[in-house]
């Protein structure tokens, strides 16, 4: 072998190790953010969600779990305008059994503080039978934005509203006005 092929299978060598050792990147801190911040999001949609099925409430410590102090206490007057909306509605038959909610993000913006998400909810309801006959099904996309700060090692959620502001608001989300 010439010094020129040498040269040539020692430089294939390097390049091809400096490949593969950047084929799989360390997970970076923004991807890790956005997939803890997008988990919990669901997490409190959901629990949301759920307040309207009957038997279901959250505690202080599970709100306090997901938001901010300041956002806990505003938080709990809308679950208990979701329960009261929830037995407003069981007299006349509707009754809801189950939620189910996903969520896309659709901008994340993370700074030193916090972090801001916008993100489109879709979720399903389930209706329970009326006078024997199953209900539909009541599904529904709300877009909003989440506003977050930093907690300890995680995140914790300041405030959720409405991307575009307006009535009438879907069955799960009280009108933030009225809080």
């Amino acid at each position: 072998m010439t010094m020129q092929q040498r040269t040539l299978v020692s430089v294939a060598v390097a390049a091809l190790l400096s490949v593969t050792s950047c084929a799989a990147p360390a997970p970076q801190p923004y991807a890790e953010a956005k997939v803890a911040v997008q988990t919990l999001i669901e997490r409190a949609i959901d629990r949301r969600n759920h307040q309207v099925v009957p038997g279901f409430s959250s505690t202080q410590e599970e709100i306090s779990q997901d938001f901010v102090p300041d956002a806990a206490e505003r938080i709990e007057l809308e679950y208990g305008q979701l329960h009261e909306r929830r037995d407003a509605i069981a007299p006349h038959g509707v009754l809801l059994t189950d939620s189910g909610s996903e969520i896309t993000v659709k901008k994340f913006t993370i700074t030193d503080a916090g972090a801001n998400v916008e993100i489109s909810e879709q979720t399903q309801l389930e209706h329970g039978p009326v006078n024997g006959v199953q209900g539909p099904s009541e599904g529904y996309v709300y877009d909003q934005k989440v506003e977050l700060a930093k907690s300890g090692e995680g995140w914790k959620i300041v405030s959720i509203s409405p991307l575009r502001p307006g009535k009438p608001y879907p069955t799960t989300i009280v009108d933030p006005d009225t809080l």
